[in-house]
């Protein structure tokens, strides 16, 4: 039994670009489940304080944080946590680089929502601390957690073995738009998500850590935090 699991991983560490295709498609279905899920069961994409709605995120957590990344990359390719990126060395540095990235995240927002003649500004409130900390949950556990380790920490380097940095980072961006297939809901978002694989696919090269781009995006979707969203 011990020969035929080494044997099984050793196919995974040997197509660990092909995996990362499989991955991400697994992940983008996922993401799609997750979506009509989220709608259908609560109403609508906002965030609700209650406790079925937090047991409902703590299950998509486990399955692709822990399932995708830690099962799929971490376990089955035999990636270390510093290939990913995960580095003590510059750490706030790679933050204070995280929160410009955020920044340039929601100049980018701003811009394509123009482009797509939405000027009107999103309605804010004051958030409660349960909500505070849900949204917290699903920016740093999701999105930032799962699609920094996946696009940026796994793929992008794998991409720059066999091209130059940049090219990679191009790489990765178009393939990270193109994952939206079925989630964004205009043709533009598509653009946005292009832009913003660029602005962390950037972090990611410059600092050779995965810190960066995970503050940045996770304190991008924290805006989810101030303001309510539609249906």
């Amino acid at each position: 039994m011990a020969i035929k699991t080494k044997d099984y991983r050793t196919w995974f560490q040997s197509n660990r670009f092909l995996w990362g295709i499989i991955l991400i498609v697994v992940f983008s279905l996922m993401r799609i489940v997750q979506t009509i899920m989220w709608r259908q069961w609560f109403g609508s994409l906002d965030f609700q304080v209650s406790i079925p709605f937090a047991l409902f995120l703590l299950l998509w957590v486990v399955l692709m944080s822990i399932g995708l990344i830690v099962g799929g990359i971490v376990w089955l390719t035999r990636t270390s946590w510093r290939e990913l990126g995960w580095k003590r060395r510059g750490l706030l540095k790679s933050v204070g680089m995280g929160l410009l990235g955020y920044v340039l995240m929601y100049i980018n927002v701003i811009v394509w929502a123009v482009l797509k003649g939405n000027t009107n500004p999103p309605e804010m409130f004051s958030p409660s601390l349960t909500r505070l900390l849900l949204v917290a949950m699903f920016a740093f556990g999701l999105p930032a957690w799962v699609e920094e380790n996946l696009y940026r920490g796994y793929l992008q380097p794998l991409l720059a073995r066999k091209m130059s940095i940049w090219v990679a980072i191009v790489v990765q961006a178009a393939i990270f738009s193109v994952a939206h297939l079925g989630y964004s809901r205009h043709l533009l978002d598509f653009g946005s998500a292009f832009v913003t694989g660029l602005i962390l696919g950037w972090l990611r090269g410059r600092e050779s850590s995965l810190v960066a781009p995970f503050v940045a995006h996770g304190l991008f979707w924290m805006m989810g935090t101030f303001m309510v969203i539609s249906p």
